[in-house]
């Protein structure tokens, strides 16, 4: 038997590996752990994947059977359920997605009162729940179900946070949502700011066929070309917008229509937050985005702290220590002034206000390099991996020169210079990764090939 149903971001399958028997029995379990009394309330959304009304069928029967009442907003972006379920204080929010993944998934993803995804603990009140003989409330005491579509709320909240931004800089903004959650929502908001939107792939696909859901260069050809060929038609005032499946990413395209690096985006952000706070602050990002981060940030006046993979460990630990901005180099941006959940569409108007001031992006990026980094992989029995992290640690731990070691997600060294490596076991594979990133590739290779002996002399030893 499973005893274990949330991974990083909820709980994410084949939508053949999520019957509804299965996510009725989640859908009690919710309600068990998290609604606490008769007036406990859930928000239910969903993105525009075809499996999304049975599964929402099959979870609202679960919570009402609970004792929960179940709020449906309909197709919403998640940061939309998000931010409803902080503000119109329900017990939790539930968001029926799998985010980037292909048509063939779905998932669920349960945020807490707070609006934020939940903490390791509440996951395992849940799981505990589940793996238990759960038992339905009497009928008297079933929950209320409500149809209440939309996001009013979040749109507000939108168009307060653009509205700074100088609608008459961009020629164009060109957003292409993918089919996805954020169709509607980044098309009135946008249009009612009066940004010159262009809007592309528009319209819910629940097969995401104009383009896949995850917002990286190969799915991004048509966006890239419209960005190129209206750059040169009109002037470098055009910019290019795209975001994932649920709408908690946005990516940028820049006035020459390339792709910007994300890490390179987010440092290059992140730099013009902390000047925007007088020049100090704390950033948050996570332990695998480049060190490009500290040089621009630190560069600034401004402080960066690293936490695990994950926008709800990046969220805990900007609320935590009051941060001023926290993001993954994926394109998930936390934008802690106006809620605590990736959001892509306010992603956007934050990166179009910044450019407004301070572009065009071309510019800034061609400013700034970004340092080389290498992957690797070791093959590594599971059963071997807890050991073989412990004896690593013990080798690492003597070596000189070493300014940092965090190991809050497997071990990540840090150097004198900020160059690094990070080695981690994989959650899902018989392996352990390492990653590398230095001010120059020659260093690059050399700290690589030696963490990986390092790692197979380990091996070796302990089998």
């Amino acid at each position: 038997m499973l005893m274990k149903l949330f991974s990083t971001s909820g709980i994410r399958r084949k939508v053949a590996d999520l019957p509804p028997e299965f996510v009725v029995k989640v859908g009690l379990a919710i309600s068990e752990s998290l609604c606490n009394d008769k007036n406990s309330k859930v928000l239910l959304g969903r993105d525009a994947r075809l499996s999304g009304p049975q599964l929402e069928h099959a979870i609202s029967a679960g919570l009402l059977a609970g004792g929960c009442s179940v709020e449906h907003l309909g197709i919403v972006p998640t940061p939309a359920l998000a931010y409803h379920t902080y503000k119109l204080k329900a017990n939790a929010g539930v968001m029926l997605t799998a985010s980037h993944n292909p048509p063939e998934y779905n998932g669920i993803k349960v945020f807490d009162k707070t609006g934020m995804g939940l903490s390791p603990e509440d996951e395992m009140k849940i799981e505990k729940a589940y793996f238990t003989e759960l038992k339905a409330v009497s009928w008297e005491k079933i929950g209320n179900d409500h149809q209440n579509y939309g996001a009013e709320l979040y749109h507000k909240m939108l168009l307060d946070a653009g509205g700074a931004i100088d609608d008459k800089y961009f020629d164009a903004v060109i957003a292409d949502p993918g089919g996805g959650a954020g169709c509607q929502v980044i098309n009135e908001t946008y249009n009612e700011l009066g940004l010159n939107l262009v809007m592309i792939n528009a319209l819910f696909d629940p097969f995401f066929s104009a383009r896949l859901s995850e917002p990286v260069p190969k799915n991004l050809t048509e966006l890239i070309s419209l960005v190129q060929k209206r750059a040169k038609s009109k002037s470098e005032r055009v910019i290019g917008l795209a975001y994932d499946g649920d709408a908690d990413r946005c990516v940028a395209i820049d006035e020459k229509g390339r792709y910007v690096p994300q890490d390179v985006l987010i440092a290059l952000y992140s730099q013009y937050v902390v000047e925007q706070n007088n020049n100090k602050g704390l950033i948050i990002t996570h332990i695998d985005a480049s060190m490009l981060i500290e040089r621009l940030v630190g560069k600034a006046g401004g402080i960066v702290k690293r936490t695990k993979v994950g926008d709800v460990a990046i969220g805990n630990m900007v609320a935590k220590e009051k941060a001023l901005f926290g993001g993954e180099p994926c394109g998930a941006w936390i934008h802690p002034k106006q809620h605590l959940c990736p959001d892509g569409p306010l992603t956007g108007l934050k990166i179009l206000a910044w450019i407004a001031e301070r572009g065009p992006l071309y510019k800034l990026v061609d400013e700034v390099h970004d340092f080389p980094v290498q992957r690797t992989i070791i093959a590594c029995d599971n059963e071997l991996k807890n050991e073989v992290m412990q004896k690593i640690d013990e080798t690492i731990s003597t070596k000189n020169k070493i300014k940092e070691i965090l190991k809050i997600d497997g071990l990540r060294i840090t150097f004198e210079d900020d160059s690094w490596v990070l080695i981690r076991p994989s959650g899902t594979e018989p392996i352990i990764r390492i990653t590398s990133q230095a001010t120059t590739k020659e260093d690059v290779e050399s700290q690589l090939e030696y963490y990986s002996q390092v790692i197979k002399k380990v091996i070796k030893q302990l089998k």
